[in-house]
């Protein structure tokens, strides 16, 4: 039981190796069910993932999420292929045992056949400063499709992966089948990189990738931090207002970012007072009376009262020379 107790203290111990952000927005927003994507992350083991389910495929949804979780529970290891089909077996089967064929309409008993369809991308974070001192991480992206990650420093973007420009996204990109089919070839694209601290990962589906692809190539790109602290909410009417644009297509949308730790995170400025705008017909609002050091307030108060005396004086030598003029005084001078 002790030892269980450590374990467990040991564990809450550990060092997140990021912090995430998931945004998400279905094709049907009336129709949130039928959303197709679907995506997971461990901070504390590295991990993050993001899927994209065909939707032509029958139970696609169902299989991105079979195949998000278990990367997240334990990610594959791509560069060993009879590794990688044990796993992906698994996976197979766990769909399998999900689906009750005779439930099944007549026309999608033939698509079983088929099975569902979907794009992947996940990323493993690890070394980084809590291995050493200004050691940097080390990130391995792997992909199937076209499901993309943007890699942003300060703000700026400095490299995507697997595609790098927004004429690679095409209609039938590589994907991974829940059945498995002698033709398939599924190899999966890997690349290495550096991360530092504060580098931020964005981990999109295609339509949200292949537009922020166009985004950059115009000259116009995403302001990344703008993203990371929207709430899911205003980050999916901010793509609903993109869609009636005609400026993204109407699919399912994901992305997913982590932001890597071990750097300071900025603090914000101070809001800026309002300044009142003048419009014609409307008086300026009263302005408040900027305050004043102790010394001026002195010197202020002894001014008026200066002035209250002299005014006093001057009271007072025009009431005596009224009296010295008056008729009263000299009737009684004369008597």
């Amino acid at each position: 039981m002790a030892v269980h107790a450590t374990g467990h203290f040991i564990k809450k111990l550990q060092a997140m190796i990021f912090e995430q952000r998931a945004f998400w927005l279905p094709k049907d927003v009336q129709d949130p069910n039928a959303y197709e994507d679907a995506c997971g992350a461990d901070p504390e083991r590295g991990v993050a993932v993001v899927c994209d389910g065909v939707s032509s495929s029958l139970f696609s949804g169902r299989w991105a999420a079979i195949l998000a979780q278990a990367v997240v529970a334990s990610p594959p290891t791509a560069v060993d292929q009879p590794t990688l089909d044990a796993w992906l077996r698994e996976c197979r089967e766990t769909w399998a045992s999900t689906i009750d064929e005779s439930t099944l309409a007549w026309h999608q008993k033939p698509k079983m056949l088929e099975g569902a369809q979907t794009t992947i991308l996940w990323v493993q974070l690890d070394g980084g400063p809590q291995i050493a001192p200004h050691q940097p991480y080390r990130l391995r992206i792997f992909s199937i499709g076209d499901c993309c990650l943007f890699h942003l420093r300060d703000g700026q973007m400095i490299g995507s992966f697997p595609f790098h420009q927004s004429s690679q996204f095409g209609a039938n990109p590589k994907v991974l089948r829940s059945v498995f089919k002698r033709a398939d070839v599924y190899a999966v694209d890997a690349m290495e990189a550096a991360c530092e601290p504060g580098d931020v990962l964005a981990l999109c589906s295609d339509a949200t990738a292949a537009w922020a692809l166009r985004q950059w190539e115009a000259g116009s790109p995403i302001d990344w931090d703008a993203c990371w602290n929207m709430s899911v909410e205003d980050w999916q009417r901010w793509l609903i207002g993109l869609r009636q644009q005609n400026q993204i297509r109407y699919d399912d949308s994901t992305m997913l970012m982590l932001r890597v730790a071990g750097a300071p995170q900025p603090q914000p400025a101070p809001a800026a007072r309002p300044i009142p705008v003048a419009q014609p017909g409307v008086p300026d609002p009263p302005q408040a009376q900027p305050s004043t050091p102790d010394g001026d307030l002195l010197d202020s108060a002894e001014a008026k009262l200066k002035g209250a005396l002299k005014s006093a004086k001057g009271l007072l030598r025009k009431g005596l020379r009224d009296i010295s003029e008056s008729k009263w005084l000299k009737d009684r001078d004369s008597k």
